[in-house]
């Protein structure tokens, strides 16, 4: 025989299906509708920001600019930077003729880097018998004439302008790694020599 709930069983339930009932309608009010939308609202925002804080976009133009310079490999033959030099001061390398170079980003004790712009200092990396160990700056030796071992490269654009991005930003690089370069150059007034560089190898 099936047993009929009491009176006191029949009131609780009724208070608890009220209750839901009355829970269910607050969340399908107006009210309730139009805050639900401001949060969610609200979340798509901070998820937006969070992607942007977390290299989720990135500017257009250095990414065109790592397509146009970066690459995996080098096609031509590294030759010492002192060796580039003299060649232009004898006129044997034209402007406009393309050589390679291995190098290191340093500056002795300046900061390599120009802020603002693709613009950085590098070192010959060649070293004595190849050593890519091997820092002019401190070797007795190379130190005593280490400005024909340096040079300052530059990425301009199509333009002919240099990209007015920091180089750090640009192609993600740092003090003391080591690149291969390809590209043409000059002596400045300073007597300098200034490289507009064609491509770039980060050898990591």
């Amino acid at each position: 025989m099936q047993k009929t709930p009491s009176n006191s069983k029949i009131a609780i339930q009724t208070e608890h299906s009220m209750q839901r009932g009355c829970s269910l309608q607050g969340v399908s009010s107006p009210r309730s509708s139009t805050l639900l939308k401001r949060w969610s609202a609200a979340i798509l925002l901070f998820s937006g920001v969070l992607l942007a804080g977390c290299g989720g976009t990135i500017d257009p133009l250095v990414l065109k600019s790592r397509e146009r310079f970066l690459t995996t490999r080098t096609t031509g033959t590294e030759q010492p930077v002192a060796d580039v030099r003299k060649a232009i001061q004898s006129g044997e390398l034209k402007a406009d003729s393309p050589f390679t170079i291995r190098v290191r980003i340093n500056a002795g004790e300046v900061p390599p880097f120009v802020d603002g712009a693709a613009r950085f200092f590098v070192t010959d990396a060649t070293g004595h018998d190849g050593d890519e160990t091997h820092d002019p700056h401190e070797c007795p030796f190379c130190r005593r004439d280490v400005k024909t071992m340096m040079a300052l490269v530059e990425f301009r654009d199509t333009d002919g302008q240099v990209l007015p991005i920091d180089a750090r930003q640009l192609f993600d690089v740092k003090e003391f790694e080591l690149l291969v370069l390809e590209g043409t150059g000059h002596l400045d007034s300073d007597e300098i020599l200034v490289v507009s560089v064609s491509r770039m190898f980060v050898n990591r």
